[in-house]
């Protein structure tokens, strides 16, 4: 596997069933203990999780939960026809995600955090293929949502980040799931806020089915 460039780094976040019928992507950044695990409606209230148990929400919208390594806690509130709220364990706002036919992640001092908009091929049928741009609207990663098994053994990625992967020698397995996960390519390490959207994006994305761009819809 060829090493990363200059600082950048790839965040793969991969779904599966819990025993309890939800959701779960965990999100690692190499090989080791994972970075962090998102799971479908974990603040939702009895009813929702009966739902999940039966098999009955196989993701959607709900209140979702990120915990990191470290213990730290953020939600993913994802709704219908409306902004995708993002906070941390003590309430505390990190902002919202508007959705159309692109994507923007707003703090919640109303500054613009995030764009997402689409690739230049932002569908195939392994992929959905998205750009993430910065605060400035400068390029600072790509997203792949990953549809289909294939999408984990793509061996050559087209932007410059890195020159041939093949993630940990994994080649992933069909699962009975939407979306099988993520793929984050990011030119620099995140700060703090630009990682609790990214990951709260992914998840939004994975356990509430949220399209991002036009493609998705």
């Amino acid at each position: 596997m060829s090493a990363p460039r200059g600082g950048s780094m790839m965040i793969e976040g991969r779904v599966v069933h819990k025993l309890s019928n939800a959701l779960q992507v965990t999100f690692q950044s190499g090989p080791g203990d994972p970075l962090a695990d998102g799971v479908q409606g974990a603040g939702d209230g009895f009813g929702g999780k009966m739902a999940m148990l039966f098999g009955f929400k196989n993701g959607g919208t709900g209140k979702h939960r990120i915990t990191y390594a470290d213990g730290s806690v953020v939600w993913v509130q994802s709704r219908e026809a409306a902004p995708t709220v993002l906070s941390r364990a003590d309430g505390s706002a990190i902002g919202t995600i508007n959705r159309a036919d692109t994507s923007t992640a707003v703090g919640s001092t109303a500054g613009t955090l995030l764009h997402f908009v689409p690739a230049d091929e932002p569908k195939s049928p392994e992929l959905f293929r998205l750009r993430i741009l910065d605060r400035m609207g400068e390029e600072f990663g790509r997203l792949d949502v990953v549809r289909t098994a294939g999408g984990w053994t793509l061996g050559r990625i087209a932007n410059d980040l890195y020159d041939t992967y093949i993630w940990w020698d994994r080649a992933g397995q069909p699962l009975p799931t939407p979306i099988l996960g993520t793929r984050l390519l990011l030119q620099r390490a995140p700060d703090p806020t630009e990682r609790d959207v990214l990951l709260g994006a992914c998840v939004d994305i994975t356990l509430g089915l949220r399209p991002y761009i036009t493609a998705m819809r």
